[in-house]
């Protein structure tokens, strides 16, 4: 005979959910039969493990453990025992210092205990923090919650990996509980939380891979909790291929029959669907739930919009660079410096490149990192537990890359061809663009718009050069010459006018520098060939002179982006630290026949961007 426990004791409560039903499944004798059955695993099985048996009323049982251990141990046996039988028990525990009123107890962890297993369903097994700590064991993390009663949110824990819908808890959520601190970001999370309080019906966070939308969505997604009555709930959709299973994985998570709608109906639900992209088609069948259902809201992290009506685009931005050099010192414990500034604006201020870069910090100084950057798709490497997706930079890429059609990913290759972006003429005319497959790149985080201007992050084109070094293309690089060659006679013919401001709007000095380089080689005479076998004459491009170094400055405001891959500045000229007298009198012929005075390109490629 087990002693009543005193002192610290693990309170466990267990029940059959849904007996009346079960009644009528198996009839009278069937039920009696199966709950004998169930009263001597449980008896027998507590016991071994020095259960001191509380109470038994009707199909529940009270029990006391003097060790947690021994409690989660008797309750996992009972469980796999009773697995293939018609009943199945849910689990309540908690460990506290109840008071001994033999042969019973009293005081708030008992009921404590109690309220946890009546959140829980059928075949699972909830433990408190309390229990936890004292019996570590495979669970399932399920966030705060509160409990009827109670005025403080409860962390719990689910037995096991197996899913279950949503807790009976007076707070319903779900939402993952990263183990690293949330470095940054307030004002997104503030403006995220508005827009869905405002009464946005769908909020999509959208973005190139890295730019930390999964983590944005859980903390905003935490702040409304209490503005939906009804739950809010985190359902993950990076293991999924078939659009179809999305509905049934919603389901799944609200613990929904057939349908979903009526199921749903006119509940206050926050539902947060996250990686969206690779099942984008589904959705088709969100929209008619949203149409359906009046009180529900979707937050909806995605590499691609979902196009469906009432959806509101959130476009969510690297960080801001003192967040994003708060975010590398956290991560790595170090004291911020310069390098460190250059270093997370060279990796465009990413948080997911950020934080594999303080990951490096053991083996190298953040100089270090930065004179490897030019290897920064597979030197950034997370670790071991990380999404297969977010271990390296490439892989983030590569995951978005490859859900792209032959088209787009042809034009994405091609794009790598611009120096800080380009125009839509240039894109269409140098690049072979099409609106739509231009269109669906933006769409989908992979080429960037600033007014009339398309440009890509640093790290996605140099995947993106890759990608068309790959593709053998001979003859892009003479498209390019050729559509900033005859810019170049444009701007020549402006500048003789003294129209300065059409030249400022005309000129893109990154590209006709990299024209520049190609051609003639960087600060020499000596000319490598060009892949397609064709090389432009060998004199250079006429410039112009006299644009005054405010230009580069307003540039420099254009873009929150770093700048070797922000809008490209006017920044030939005077932002080049071209002066007025330095024109060669020699000319040479252009395609439309035009003289143009000849430069040397050592000058034009030699010069310092804007702000550097």
């Amino acid at each position: 005979m087990v002693e009543q426990p005193t002192g610290t004791v693990t309170l466990v409560f267990t029940d059959i959910e849904g007996s009346t039903q079960l009644l009528h499944k198996l009839g009278q004798e069937g039920y009696l039969e199966a709950l004998t059955e169930h009263r001597r695993v449980v008896r027998e099985v507590f016991d071994g493990h020095s259960g001191y048996e509380v109470d038994y009323e009707g199909d529940a049982f009270f029990y006391a453990f003097a060790s947690a251990r021994e409690a989660v141990e008797a309750v996992s046996k009972v469980q796999a025992a009773l697995r293939d039988g018609p009943i199945r028990i849910r689990v309540g525990m908690h460990t506290g210092e109840p008071i001994p009123d033999p042969p019973k107890y009293v005081g708030t962890d008992v009921h404590l205990a109690a309220r946890i297993m009546s959140a829980g369903h059928c075949g699972q097994v909830l433990l408190s923090q309390a229990t936890y700590a004292l019996a570590p064991a495979e669970v399932r993390e399920l966030g705060q919650h509160r409990l009827k009663d109670f005025d403080e949110a409860v962390a719990l824990y689910q037995l096991g990996h197996d899913a279950f819908p949503p807790l009976k808890t007076i707070s319903n959520t779900n939402l993952p509980r990263p183990v690293s601190s949330f470095v940054g970001r307030e004002r997104e999370v503030e403006e995220v939380v508005a827009i869905v309080r405002n009464g946005a019906r769908m909020v999509t966070l959208s973005g190139p891979g890295g730019t930390g939308k999964t983590r944005l969505a859980i903390e905003a997604a935490g702040e409304l909790i209490g503005d939906f009555a009804d739950g809010v709930f985190w359902i993950g959709l990076a293991v999924l291929r078939d659009a179809p299973l999305v509905t049934e994985t919603i389901a799944h998570t609200l613990g929904a029959g057939d349908d979903l709608a009526e199921h749903i109906g006119t509940r206050r639900l926050l539902l947060v669907l996250d990686n969206f992209e690779q099942v984008v088609d589904a959705a088709a069948d969100v929209s008619p739930l949203l149409g359906a259902c009046p009180n529900l809201r979707l937050l909806v992290t995605s590499r691609e919009l979902l196009r469906i009506e009432g959806e509101r685009d959130y476009p969510v931005p690297p960080l801001e660079e003192p967040e994003a050099i708060e975010l590398f010192c956290v991560r790595a414990q170090v004291d911020r410096d310069s390098t460190i500034a250059e270093l997370c604006a060279r990796l465009d201020n990413l948080p997911l490149a950020v934080e594999l870069a303080a990951a490096r910090i053991r083996v190298l100084s953040p100089a270090q990192i930065f004179e490897r950057l030019t290897e920064r798709l597979d030197l950034l490497k997370a670790g071991r537990d990380a999404d297969p997706r977010q271990r390296t930079l490439r892989a983030t890429i590569a995951w978005s890359h490859d859900l792209l059609t032959d088209e787009e990913q042809e034009l994405f290759a091609r794009f790598s061809a611009f120096t800080g972006g380009c125009t839509l003429d240039a894109a269409e005319e140098v690049a072979q663009a099409d609106l739509d497959t231009l269109e669906s790149l933006v769409d989908k985080s992979l080429v960037r718009q600033t007014d009339e201007r398309f440009w890509m992050l640093e790290t996605i084109h140099e995947y993106a050069a890759e990608r068309l070094a790959d593709s053998g293309d001979a003859q892009i690089a003479r498209r390019h010459a050729d559509f900033f060659l005859a810019l170049a006679e444009d701007v020549e013919l402006r500048s003789r006018s003294g129209d300065q401001a059409a030249l400022f709007e005309l000129l893109d000095a990154d590209n006709t520098r990299t024209f520049g380089r190609r051609s003639n080689g960087r600060a020499s005479t000596a000319r490598p060939s060009w892949s397609c076998g064709w090389s432009p004459p060998s004199g250079a491009i006429g410039s112009c002179a006299g644009m005054s170094a405010k230009a580069g400055a307003g540039w420099r405001k254009a873009s929150r982006g770093p700048l070797s891959h922000r809008p490209a500045p006017c920044s030939a000229c005077a932002c080049c630290g071209i002066s007025r007298g330095t024109r060669s009198r020699r000319s040479w012929s252009t395609r439309s026949g035009r003289s143009l005075p000849a430069r040397s390109w050592a000058t034009i490629t030699a010069a310092p961007r804007p702000g550097t």
